[in-house]
């Protein structure tokens, strides 16, 4: 029987960046995932070359350096500002 040092329940983005700088240190990590994709509700699929958000628009912004360098390891990012209207 095989011994993991953590399991992680669900892909989502916690999850997957958990599993992931874990495993980084050396730590048997298991994922369980019930979807058959990673991301959770940040999941994207392409769809005739455009990605299209599986479970509706996410939107990823930080103002903190070193998360934006982070992540920019993984995906490339669009720019995008989100500029609510009211009246």
């Amino acid at each position: 029987m095989k011994k993991y040092d953590y399991l992680v329940v669900g892909a989502g983005l916690f999850g997957a960046t958990f599993a992931y700088e874990a495993a980084n240190r050396d730590k048997r990590v298991k994922v369980i995932e019930k979807r058959d994709h990673i991301a959770g509700n940040i999941y994207t699929k392409e769809v005739d070359g455009i990605q299209v958000h599986q479970y509706g628009a996410h939107i990823f912004h930080t103002s903190n350096k070193e998360v934006w360098d982070y992540v920019n390891q993984f995906a490339e990012f669009n720019r995008y500002t989100n500029s609510p209207v009211a009246n």
